[in-house]
């Protein structure tokens, strides 16, 4: 039986200001799942994939708090280090 890989449906792509935003509210969930991207412009852009379930409660936070939420802490910048890691892992595993 051949490995495979489930990758969730639902894809969502933000700028950096849009993901710091999100990330006040939701950062344990987001964090581990989020993927920084330089697309060939130079734009930075964060991808995200969900499950069906997990959308949900995040277009509730997008229509009724995000144009409220202050930034606290440069997601972004925590993200990298995230990556970082999760690569270094998987490198030191191969």
């Amino acid at each position: 039986m051949a490995y495979s890989k489930r990758i969730p449906p639902i894809k969502i792509k933000l700028n950096v200001d849009e993901y710091n935003k999100l990330l006040e509210i939701l950062e344990d969930k987001l964090l581990r799942y989020s993927v920084p991207i330089t697309e060939e412009d130079g734009t930075t852009i964060v991808d995200m994939r969900f499950y069906n379930n997990e959308i949900v409660d995040l277009f509730m936070i997008l229509f009724y708090e995000i144009g409220n939420i202050p930034i606290n802490t440069n997601y972004y910048e925590v993200l990298l280090s995230v990556r970082e890691k999760i690569k270094k892992s998987k490198m030191s595993e191969e």
